[in-house]
């Protein structure tokens, strides 16, 4: 069986993903590909587990951590008025969080996120917008 984030990430080793934010020690940054929820982004560990607490004491530590950095950063660039974080690993069983800037005119905002899953492929970026997308978030990195 092939994971597709296991893929996303052999892509991003040989510089095949545009979609790169930032590389963290234990994990990759990404932008979503679709931008429903404008700033969506994905962080991906590097290495395959799929439950949590498969993951060795200190590696929980250092990815909570990038979890919270990747989280500052699309706030401080994006300025949501909520930030909605998500792991479920149902599809993909590989340690991933979403983050979904929510936006006080979002259709339904005090719904989830994935209630809208629907629109999510409508809402595909050109490479134009996605790059310069990119480039403000890896700005910001440094920033923090």
């Amino acid at each position: 069986m092939t994971c597709s984030l296991c893929d996303r990430i052999a892509a991003t080793q040989t510089k095949n993903y545009p979609y790169l934010v930032h590389e963290y020690p234990n994990s990759y940054l990404y932008l979503g590909e679709h931008q429903f929820y404008r700033g969506y982004c994905v962080l991906v560990s590097k290495t395959h587990y799929a439950e949590m607490t498969d993951l060795p004491g200190p590696l929980q530590i250092a990815l909570f951590q990038e979890m919270m950095h990747a989280h500052a950063l699309i706030e401080s660039v994006f300025a949501p008025k909520k930030m909605n974080l998500c792991s479920l690993g149902n599809v993909v069983p590989h340690i991933h969080w979403h983050f979904f800037p929510r936006y006080a005119e979002d259709p339904n905002f005090t719904n989830p996120p994935w209630l809208q899953m629907h629109l999510f492929e409508g809402a595909r970026i050109a490479a134009p917008e996605r790059d310069a997308l990119v480039m403000k978030l890896r700005a910001a990195v440094t920033a923090l």
